[in-house]
């Protein structure tokens, strides 16, 4: 008998590439917690909320091992000496918060759910219950103080201020900084920039193709696309982008992501890259692809279904040779991960905070900023730009819905509801007169300024940037 490869054996066990896989701390692989994650119940999750739950349950699963004790006999107390750890105990130098811990719950119990299900941990008789998710008494460990989110915004000056400075390399006096060294500013600058113009959340942004680029219109402002269903949360869904954003994703591709695809070229990066796809083909929606080999079979594939990792093995074949269909790529003119963003933002946070500039950002506050921005933007369209009538309002909006509505499409949410409860909460009970019948009649970035540093600015939950 032919011995198997590690790839067929992978295969033949139902794992696909970023299938979670965890060892116990002797090394040895538990069948059970692995069935988990091969299982219908997690395989249905959203990629972003499987890569979060494995995480969640491998730290859980490592404090009962710190503890001597396998999943299989943990109870409620143990669960409650988990909390303590997580939430409370001094001893503990990276503390979370109740929704922290309460994401964190809902990993534990989909994965106790699934193993009681299956019969592969006992019912605990003393309580009743087969899982250790409540306590002794009855009671939910969901913190009282979770908040499904801690949102905060900047404002338009707090942004430019963070982005000049912490990406861009200038001084606080908007002079060049003489030993900057930035080989990336014309990526990072683009790709922050879309993200404050367009609200896409970091997955839906980082892993963008080129091809999915709107089209470029000189009438239109903002310019309209698609993200596809595999990398957004939970559906495809059209958003707009500044048509400014985009002329300056053209220069990104036209400068710092040419010069970077020449040279893996030069180096052979690309072609001794296992696994990629090259696309021979497209029709609207569908791509024809096939492997590395010229006789690799061509196969079709949706631009909507493809996750994060397909997009980064897909290639083009131009007259000058392969590149990937990834819009934004490392210096090594590899597609860049997207959670690779999460450093490149926190870096310019540090040189805005060693320079004396007071503004911090991280990828999702520009989708935070964005919803808030649009709210007041739309808000002062409706009642002021358009001189409306009360009658005339009521009109429009029953033919194109109030600006809650309109905020939750241009962020993809489901249900408006959402848009209130999570992104814009501080403001969801405040009277639009608050900030409409002021004396503030001018541009939107005006009106929106002027609304936070009258209504939130005490709040802690907006950066105003630094005066000038």
């Amino acid at each position: 008998m032919v011995p198997q490869s590690l790839a067929q054996r992978e295969r033949s066990l139902g794992l696909l590439p970023g299938h979670p896989f965890l060892l116990r701390p002797d090394g040895v692989a538990d069948a059970d917690v692995l069935a988990f994650f091969a299982s219908s119940s997690f395989k249905l999750l959203s990629e972003q909320t499987r890569v979060s739950y494995a995480k969640d349950l491998r730290l859980f699963l490592s404090f009962l091992e710190s503890q001597s004790k396998s999943w299989r006999d943990s109870t409620p107390a143990d669960l409650l000496d988990y909390e303590h750890w997580r939430r409370r105990d001094p001893a503990n130098p990276h503390r979370v918060s109740g929704a922290k811990f309460s994401r964190e719950l809902a990993a534990c119990k989909k994965f106790f759910d699934w193993q009681r299900q299956r019969g592969a941990m006992a019912a605990n008789p003393s309580v009743g219950r087969a899982t250790p998710w409540q306590d002794t008494g009855g009671h939910s460990l969901r913190a009282k103080d979770a908040r499904s989110t801690r949102v905060k915004w900047l404002t338009p000056r707090a942004f430019q201020q963070w982005r000049d400075v912490g990406l861009g390399g200038r001084l606080v006096d908007d002079s060049r900084e003489a030993s900057w060294r930035g080989r990336n500013d014309g990526r990072n600058l683009a790709f922050a920039d879309l993200l404050w113009t367009s609200g896409l959340r970091l997955r839906e942004a980082g892993t963008l193709l080129v091809s999915e680029l709107p089209e470029t219109d000189t009438n239109a402002r903002y310019l309209r696309a698609r993200v596809g269903e595999a990398v957004a949360k939970g559906r495809g869904r059209d958003f707009w982008m500044a048509a400014d954003a985009r002329r300056e994703l053209d220069g990104y591709v036209a400068s710092t992501r040419a010069t970077a695809v020449s040279r893996a070229r030069r180096e052979g990066r690309y072609a001794e890259l296992p696994g990629k796809l090259v696309v021979v083909g497209r029709d609207r929606d569908r791509l024809q692809v096939r492997g590395s080999a010229a006789d690799d079979p061509v196969t079709t594939v949706m631009v909507g279904q493809l996750d994060a990792r397909d997009r980064a093995r897909l290639f083009l074949e131009g007259p000058d040779g392969l590149e990937p269909a990834m819009l934004f790529l490392g210096e090594s003119g590899l597609p860049m991960h997207y959670e690779s963003w999460e450093a490149v933002f926190a870096g310019a946070s540090r040189r805005c905070a060693r320079l004396g500039v007071p503004v911090a950002c991280y990828p999702h506050m520009l989708r935070h900023s964005f919803a808030l921005r649009m709210l007041v933007t739309l808000l002062h369209a409706f009642d002021r730009r358009m001189g409306l009538t009360p009658d005339e309002r009521r009109d429009y909006r029953l033919l194109f819905g109030d600006p809650w509505t309109l905020v939750q499409t241009l962020l993809g949410h489901t249900n408006p509801q959402t848009t209130r409860d999570i992104y814009l909460e501080p403001v969801s009970g405040l009277q639009v007169d608050l900030f409409l019948n002021g004396d503030q009649a001018g541009a939107s970035d005006d009106a929106f300024a002027d609304f936070v540093q009258r209504h939130l600015a005490d709040t802690g939950l907006v950066n105003l940037g630094r005066e000038s």
